[in-house]
Formats: structure tokens, C-alpha cells, sequence
């Protein structure tokens, strides 16, 4: 009966063991070959941050000016990635955008965002990272919105057969102006 009642507790035992892990959906190597095809943006959110130094009896105070989230949403563009390393990115969505001044009432924005960006892009796979290299940032113009280009070094932070998921975090400073920008962008395979 002891040898009954140890092979029972050992076979629960295995059984829950077993079960215990859920399945993951399996990843690929991160390569021009593999990421190459046609995908829809998923979801994308934005958030940043304002802050300006100021000098208060010889002492640096950092003072935040404003911040802002935003979503997109009702997606229409295609996001096509080629083996040779160009990408185009070209359609429209909707942001949704509350900006928050220091001091102030918050501010919803709603705009339709046209996008027709192109550029190459270069895998770094010792560090899960893709750099984006867009064709407009050649143009140096300061009007054009970050929202309707992709540009810089991303990490990648899921990459399968169905999608890939990107997280910049990036800090730009201008003058006395520093403006840090965290945005994350989801893409489904088409």
C-alpha cells in the first residue's frame, strides 16, 4: 500500500510540474532574411518629457516645462521591410495626443497623421537592436514630426513570426531644453 500511495504523490507530482510552464510562442534569429516582409502597426504610444535647467543662487535646478502621452490608433499604413536593409513606411493613423504644461490644465489633441517615410535599417543582434536611418532626416527639417518618421536605434523586445515590438528611449537636448521621448511601437505580420 506504501509503494501505491508514493507511485500516486510522485505521478501528482509529475503531473503539475509538467503543467506549470505555459508555452511560449517561439522566437527567430533577428536577421534581414527573417524580418523581410510586410507588416501593420498594431498599436504605437509616445510619451515625453520637458525639463529646462535653471540657475537658482548657483545652484542647478532641473524644472519640467511639460509632458505628453499619445496613442495612435485606426492604422492604415504598411511597414515594408527588404532583405537588401530599406524599409518604407507609408499610410495614416490617429493620435491621441494630452499634453500637460507645468502649472496648467491638461490639453487633448486628435490629429491625423500622414506618413511617408523611407530609409535602410541595420540589425545589431549582439545587442537586440535596430537602427533606423530615415530618408527625411537628411533633409534636416526641424518641422517635421517625429510621429510621421521612424529614426534611430531601437530595442527590440519581441521579434517572432507574427510580430515585432519596438522601444526607443532617447533624450534630445536643445539649447537649454531637455526633451525625453519614450515610444513604443508594435507590428503585426501582414
Amino acid at each position: 500500500m506504501k509503494l501505491f500511495k508514493f507511485i500516486l504523490v510522485l505521478f501528482v507530482a509529475v503531473s503539475f510540474s509538467s503543467c506549470s510552464e505555459d508555452p511560449k510562442e517561439p522566437t527567430i534569429l533577428l536577421s534581414n532574411a527573417n524580418i523581410a516582409g510586410v507588416h501593420g502597426i498594431n498599436s504605437f504610444n509616445i510619451d515625453t518629457k520637458v525639463t529646462s535647467e535653471t540657475d537658482v543662487l548657483g545652484v542647478s535646478v532641473p524644472l519640467e516645462i511639460a509632458t505628453s502621452s499619445g496613442y495612435g490608433d485606426t492604422f492604415q499604413i504598411d511597414f515594408e521591410l527588404t532583405e537588401n536593409g530599406d524599409y518604407t513606411l507609408i499610410g495614416q493613423y490617429r493620435l491621441i495626443s494630452n499634453i500637460t504644461p507645468a502649472g496648467g490644465s491638461q490639453v487633448s489633441e486628435t490629429s491625423i497623421l500622414l506618413v511617408d517615410d523611407s530609409g535602410t535599417y541595420e540589425i545589431d543582434t549582439t545587442n537586440n537592436t535596430i537602427t533606423f536611418t530615415s530618408s527625411l532626416d537628411a533633409l534636416l527639417d526641424f518641422s517635421l514630426d517625429a510621429s510621421s518618421r521612424l529614426s534611430g536605434t531601437f530595442n527590440v523586445v519581441t521579434f517572432n513570426e507574427t510580430a515585432i515590438v519596438l522601444r526607443q528611449e532617447k533624450e534630445e537636448v536643445l539649447e537649454a531644453m531637455t526633451t525625453q521621448i519614450k515610444t513604443n511601437i508594435r507590428f503585426e505580420r501582414n
